[in-house]
């Protein structure tokens, strides 16, 4: 056996038992002693040309690799995102999920085991994946489009008819159990950018031209959308709107449980055990469906534009 046989067969060794492996470290072993960087990655490299997918560097410590082992799989099976898998694998009918992983057919096998077994605990009433065939074929397009900034036209169904939209597409957004396409739109006089429902898009057309994304729409898909009513101006920041409610008391602790938007900020308790809470929303529709629902134990406090407005539709609809 030589030398160099030798230091491989010890690196297979310890990936296989799921050890870290770093150069450094290795320069003061007996193995590796005295040997530069370069004759240690030539080790590696050995093992990396035997067995393509043994170990990857880890991202963020310099010349370390380690392997993904079953250990490491299962501990990812067992930690808190094992719920959302269920999740996800149980509202896929057909198993359509795993057509995108790059997955052995052993390792599906025991994945759909163990989360078939999970039906006997777990129960999803809310389906975030829309009833489309090609859903996952569409967003697997739509990604790369948006990595490589490409113009793209999209097919769109709207009602009974399908129209066609040059679009520059930023990001996927998953709001509300539904998944949208957020874009830019440089050719209408009324939207800067829009989000088109994914389950509504017929077809894209790939395009070589391609864009720039915009700063300021980048930070308003990230902080600015709190609902699919979110709209965008330029420079949106400085169009925000506050809106300011009252939640009774009997319904007060829904809100100290939960945010119902990401901008809910509780501002006072009252004595009676009443709260009043802040929204910041791009536009007042934002809040419409919110208050609605929770009536008649929220009520507007300000702007006075949407009280009016929330009053005199409830008092058209008990009059009618």
């Amino acid at each position: 056996m030589t030398n160099q046989t030798a230091r491989v067969l010890e690196l297979l060794k310890r990936f296989n038992n799921n050890q870290k492996v770093c150069i450094e470290s290795l320069q003061n072993e007996y193995l590796w002693d005295g040997m530069s960087e370069k004759t240690i990655r030539r080790d590696l490299n050995v093992l990396k040309s035997i067995f393509p997918e043994s170990f990857e560097l880890i991202r963020g410590e310099k010349g370390c690799y380690k392997a993904m082992t079953k250990e490491v799989f299962e501990n990812f099976l067992n930690a808190d995102a094992f719920a959302l898998l269920v999740q996800t694998f149980n509202l896929t009918q057909n198993h359509d999920l795993f057509d995108n992983f790059d997955i052995e057919d052993s390792d599906k096998s025991i994945i759909k085991t163990k989360l078939n077994e999970s039906k006997k605990v777990y129960e999803f009433k809310n389906k975030p994946f829309e009833n489309k065939s090609d859903s996952f074929n569409l967003l697997k397009k739509l990604e790369s489009c948006i990595h490589h900034n490409k113009y793209i036209y999209i097919n769109y169904q709207l009602k009974d008819k399908v129209e066609q939209y040059e679009v520059k597409p930023y990001k996927i957004v998953f709001m509300n159990e539904n998944f949208y396409l957020a874009c830019e739109i440089e050719d209408n006089p009324n939207f800067e950018f829009t989000m088109y429902r994914i389950n509504k898009i017929v077809d894209i057309i790939d395009t070589s031209k391609t864009f720039r994304k915009n700063p300021d729409i980048e930070d308003f898909i990230k902080n600015g959308i709190q609902t699919p009513f979110s709209r965008y101006k330029q420079d949106y920041r400085k169009h925000l709107v506050e809106i300011v409610v009252e939640v009774s008391a009997f319904k007060a602790q829904y809100f100290q449980m939960k945010k119902h938007l990401n901008s809910q900020e509780i501002i006072e308790e009252k004595e009676d055990g009443s709260l009043i809470i802040k929204y910041i929303v791009t536009q007042e529709f934002e809040v419409d469906e919110l208050i609605k629902k929770w009536i008649p134990h929220m009520k507007v406090i300000s702007p006075v534009s949407l009280k009016k407005k929330i009053n005199s539709e409830l008092t058209n609809y008990l009059n009618t």
